[in-house]
């Protein structure tokens, strides 16, 4: 049996041996908090496409909404009307009002067309001072969200150096964040069995993201789907049930992960939870 970490982005520039490591560390505390331990022989792989989607943004030349409202960096219409829609679910689903982000808008009336950048950068601000986020964080979350979604040439290559590490063997799959799209993607053109598939802080139940999926069911190669979430998590706003994800089989989910990193978003604050490490060890065993 083989288990495959894939992980989100913000990865660029780091050591894949000591990321992978990372990743493996936080697992083996959660089977120790659930009482269980690593299946013996267990394979393990984290495929490292960190530099490469970063290198693709940057050939992109993909704007920060901050490099479009105060440095004048050019922006098109579609990748600003993803952010909004994502963005102003973010703060819907937080509870940040209009008034709240017209606190960072300076303008009389909104507009169609590069104003909405500037709407767009009201939320970003809106959200940080109102989830303590980091608005630079968040910003280039979505940037790279939507450039992964939207442009084909890069989800391939980054598709491709995932799905190498998926043989004809049986796999269980964990992706978290945006590693959580990628490995969605990939499964869905994956032939071979895949025990269980576990998502952490995942952000498929977004509508800006799910409309611009190709698809929203469980991959027909995967037995079972579970989904985990800390209910403050601000970018896995939903859980991925029928209601926000709606799919053929159900898919299993917790909401009570208290992830203890500072954004409540990061792998070191999943992996722990027993109930996240359970499912994995029952994908694996079962």
């Amino acid at each position: 049996m083989k288990l495959i970490f894939v992980h989100g982005r913000s990865q660029g520039g780091k050591d894949a041996d000591v990321l992978k490591q990372t990743w493996v560390d936080a697992f083996d505390e959660g089977l120790k908090n659930a009482g269980l331990s690593r299946p013996p022989g267990l394979e393990i792989a984290l495929p490292f496409y960190g530099d490469a989607l970063d290198a693709l943004v940057k050939e992109l030349d993909a704007p920060l909404v901050e490099d479009v409202v105060e440095k004048g960096a050019a922006g098109d219409d579609a990748e600003v009307v993803f952010r909004e829609e994502f963005l102003q679910e973010l703060a819907d689903g937080n509870g940040i009002t209009q008034e709240q982000i017209k606190e960072f808008y300076d303008e009389d009336v909104r507009e169609k067309g590069v104003l909405n950048w500037k709407w767009v950068h009201a939320i970003l601000k809106a959200l940080d001072r109102h989830k303590e986020l980091s608005d630079f964080a968040l910003d280039s979350f979505t940037r790279d969200v939507y450039v992964y979604l939207t442009n084909a040439g890069v989800r391939r290559r980054i598709d491709a150096m995932v799905a190498k590490e998926l043989t004809d063997e049986p796999c269980v799959v964990v992706g978290h964040s945006l590693g959580s799209i990628v490995a969605y993607n990939v499964l869905h053109n994956h032939e071979h069995r895949v025990p269980g598939y576990i998502t952490v802080g995942s952000p498929l139940a977004i509508k800006a993201v799910k409309t611009r999926l190709r698809t929203i069911q469980i991959p027909k190669s995967t037995l079972s789907w579970s989904n985990a979430r800390d209910a403050q998590d601000v970018v896995a706003l939903f859980p991925l049930d029928a209601d926000n994800f709606a799919t053929d089989r159900p898919i299993s989910n917790y909401n009570d992960v208290d992830n203890d990193t500072d954004d409540q978003h990061g792998i070191v604050g999943y992996l722990p939870d027993k109930w996240v490490a359970r499912s994995i060890h029952e994908a694996l065993t079962g």
